[in-house]
């Protein structure tokens, strides 16, 4: 591989590291692994990223594609093959078995003699093994020593790992009291991995371990207390304890943790902050979600002047103390679902060079205090299912804003304020639920807008001239009375349209008198080459056309239309992977679909389609359902072999099904209500069959079906 032979040496030698690392490991964990003064870590690891050798996600996992990691592994196993002695990485333990080992030893057992002539071995994997004897002078350069499932006993003496600086004994049997913290020798560990542990009551003694920097004592469910050493790491900077449901309390010294940049509490019981939480200086991100428990931030925060997330999602905290305006670097404050809190102190104005994301969303919280526009550089406000009742009129001076929301807030009335109309920035608006009536036609000025969500804002009767930015919109009210004007808008992904009275539905077969006559109905046509999803539930959209001439929807996937009064749709795009037509009673044809050779999924529901024309052609259809509609035969059926679900239910006009032998992957299979279907042709052969339900027609009690159901249960009862 050419972008491999660009190389260095040391990132080769980190190249072929990742590839027998865990998948999505995180990257700073590992970085420890290649720490070299005259080499930095994040060097070697941006030049394998900028040959596209490497990716780094969003929450630091490292990653590569799997074709790389084979071929990374393959290039491991040749030099391990022409000198196993210089081998410095084992992922497969069977590659440490002696030639000439005593039969009858457990597979998982160990000694040190598997592992002396690997003296270069710097990575190891030791998943569930059992080690015993003397392991002095065994692994001199081993950093890495991965050995999750580690047993309670440990039957190793002198087992000095003087290098190592990782450590994961994940979901191990290891106590406080284990025998490894007394015989594993690890003065410059680093990170010590402790996830899921359940047999932990308390974390152990760390002293031994001065240059420990990240703790993860993740989902140890019956850790009660952390001992005192912790806060006498004074390299420590990640300390993770999220999930330890039986921890209720934090150690008083826990401000003597000076190093400490990251400190996660979440799910814990823990029911109050010390105060000398406030002298830890450098911490940076301190998240309490979920912490039932916590009702109380001590004003001591104040001191957290380096902190930049606080998340305290779902606490039982009544208030944020005014002290939070010391936070002076804080971008980031999440309150979502603090249901206790009812207002935010005035004092946040003083956030307003910091303060990037805030999230109210699920509080008490009925208005914003009038500085919350002093937050100039806020760029995501989050206040969905609140008491809010109206924007700030100033809402205009939050001229970063790039995401507004505030769905489900049905006190929310009124017009938009025009100052919305300032945000040069914004992105992103929902105000699904909401009581919002209108918008000011200057809402084109919005130029970034790329999403308007407006679902169920049942007050709104017209939109005005919309923004060509826009690439996602959603909007059903009641009173709508004009479809959106939707030729301009070119750059549309994502279309959502409704009125969902039903009222309004011109339904023949309950002779109910509509609103309108049929020839009030709409034609609609849409001309819109980037679009993929179209939703439309307007009862005033008589007949639809996707595309015209040479323009057509070519990159639409999915179509649900719900609830109109759709007498004709003229084509469907052969892009369509998902159709779904529901409570179309006036539809009583489809165009034909052999066409759709990408349809996973069809869904025909309250229609009185009576046929569908090139049935066969669904080669990749998966999944069928047809429920309470006229149709009258599924000819072609047999032909859809990648099928995996059917359902037919309440099809009073269905007759007979064709021979479904052929339909060898299907799963599920269910046949309700459809009294017309005497027998299915076929059914015993369906030997991928996890489903089967056939009631109330006269199918049900046929032998086919009875037959079927035996072969369902007998893997069951032979197991």
């Amino acid at each position: 591989m050419a972008s491999y032979e660009e190389l260095s040496k040391e990132q080769k030698e980190i190249f072929l590291d990742i590839a027998c690392l865990p998948a999505d490991v995180d990257c700073r964990i590992a970085s420890f692994m290649w720490h070299n003064p005259k080499f930095p870590p994040f060097d070697g690891v941006d030049a394998l990223r900028v040959l596209s050798l490497v990716k780094i996600g969003k929450n630091n996992e490292l990653r590569m594609h799997r074709l790389l990691r084979e071929f990374g592994q393959e290039i491991i196993r040749k030099e391990d093959d022409l000198d196993p002695g210089t081998r410095g990485r084992l992922c497969n333990l069977e590659l440490a078995r002696r030639p000439k080992r005593m039969e009858g030893k457990d597979d998982l057992n160990f000694d040190a003699g598997d592992f002396k002539s690997m003296p270069n071995l710097r990575f190891l994997i030791l998943d569930y093994a059992k080690v015993a004897g003397d392991f002095a002078n065994v692994f001199p350069n081993l950093k890495w020593l991965q050995w999750q499932g580690c047993t309670r006993d440990f039957e190793a003496t002198n087992f000095h790992v003087e290098k190592l600086v990782i450590l994961d004994l994940s979901w191990s049997k290891v106590t406080e009291d284990w025998g490894g913290w007394r015989e594993i020798k690890m003065p410059q560990l680093k990170v010590l991995n402790l996830t899921s542990c359940a047999d932990l009551l308390m974390s152990p003694n760390l002293s031994s371990c001065p240059d420990l920097e990240i703790l993860i004592l993740e989902w140890c469910p019956r850790l009660m207390k952390l001992d005192p050493s912790i806060c006498h790491l004074k390299c420590l900077s990640t300390l993770n304890l999220r999930f330890c449901d039986e921890l209720n309390m934090l150690p008083i010294e826990l401000g003597h943790m000076k190093a400490l940049k990251e400190l996660l509490i979440d799910g814990t019981s823990v029911q109050e902050i010390p105060v000398s939480m406030g002298y830890m200086k450098k911490l940076e991100i301190f998240s309490a979600s979920n912490c039932l428990q916590l009702i109380h931030l001590p004003d001591s925060v104040r001191g957290l002047t380096a902190l930049s997330v606080l998340s305290l999602e779902n606490a039982k905290i009544t208030r944020i103390p005014a002290s939070v305006e010391k936070m002076v670097k804080l971008q980031i404050l999440s309150l979502k679902d603090c249901c206790w809190i009812g207002k935010l102190p005035d004092s946040i104005c003083n956030l307003g060079n910091s303060l990037e994301e805030l999230d109210i969303t699920g509080t008490c919280i009925s208005e914003l205090p009038n500085s919350i526009t002093c937050l100039g550089h806020l760029k995501v406000l989050k206040m969905d299912s609140c008491f809010i009742r109206e924007l700030p009129r100033e809402i205009g001076n939050l001229v970063n804003l790039e995401e507004l929301h505030a769905s489900h807030c049905r006190s929310l009335k009124g017009g938009i304020p025009a100052a919305i109309n300032s945000l040069d920035c914004l992105r992103i608006l929902r105000l699904v639920h909401s009581s919002i009536s209108g918008f000011s036609s200057e809402i084109r000025s919005l130029s970034c807008l790329q999403t308007l969500d407006l679902l169920q804002c049942n007050k709104i009767r017209q939109l005005p001239e919309l923004i060509s930015s826009l690439t996602c919109l959603r909007v059903s009210s009641e009173r709508m009375e004009a479809l959106p004007d939707l030729k301009d808008l070119v750059k549309l992904e994502e279309i959502c349209l409704g009125d969902k009275d039903s009222k309004e539905l011109i339904c023949p077969s309950t002779r109910k008198k509509p609103k309108f006559r049929s020839r009030d109905l709409l034609f609609v046509s849409i001309v819109l080459p980037k679009l993929k999803v179209l939703e439309l539930s307007h009862p005033r959209i008589g007949e639809l056309q996707l595309g015209h001439g040479s323009l057509s929807c070519t990159h639409l996937k999915k179509l649900v239309l719900s609830g109109v009064n759709l007498e004709n749709v003229l084509e469907l795009p052969p892009s369509l992977s998902v159709l779904s037509i529901r409570r179309c009673l006036s539809l009583r044809q489809l165009p034909a679909v052999h066409h759709l050779s990408k349809l996973s999924e069809l869904n025909l529901i309250q229609s009185a389609v009576e046929e569908i024309k090139g049935l066969q052609g669904l080669i990749a259809l998966e999944i069928l359902n047809i429920m309470h509609c006229e149709i009258r035969n599924l000819n072609g059926l047999s032909q859809l072999t990648e099928l995996r679900s059917l359902i037919l239910s309440d099809c009073d006009s269905l007759g007979e099904l064709l021979d479904i032998s052929s339909l060898k992957m299907l799963n599920v299979l269910v046949v309700q209500r459809c009294r017309m279907i005497h027998t299915n042709k076929g059914l015993m052969e369906l030997t991928s069959l996890e489903e089967l339900r056939v009631s109330e027609c006269k199918a049900e009690s046929t032998q086919q079906v009875q037959v079927a159901l035996m072969q369902m249960m007998e893997p069951s009862v032979k197991s």
